[in-house]
């Protein structure tokens, strides 16, 4: 079950660096990260239903958080996002 749910986190991982608005940037604000994501729209889809789904669950999850906290770094949302 843990190798499982490793699997799965480092699969929301890879979908979420594919995302895209990345954090590419340690320093960005939650401001630019939500800035830059509403410039390139929606996340692309991968042709798998699960990671597309858990990638639109994290999207949205570091939305509403950086739309709450605008100063945060946007690396910290990401953190929120993934549970941590």
């Amino acid at each position: 079950m843990l190798l499982f749910r490793a699997a799965v986190l480092a699969g929301c991982i890879a979908v979420a660096s594919s995302a895209s608005a990345q954090v590419t940037d340690p320093n960005m604000s939650c401001a630019e990260y939500l800035k830059i994501s509403a410039a390139a729209g929606p996340t692309p889809k991968t042709g798998d239903a699960t990671m597309d789904k858990m990638a639109a669950e994290l999207e949205t999850k570091m939305k509403d958080y950086c739309t709450k906290n605008p100063n945060t770094k946007a690396m910290e949302a990401a953190a929120k996002a993934l549970g941590g």
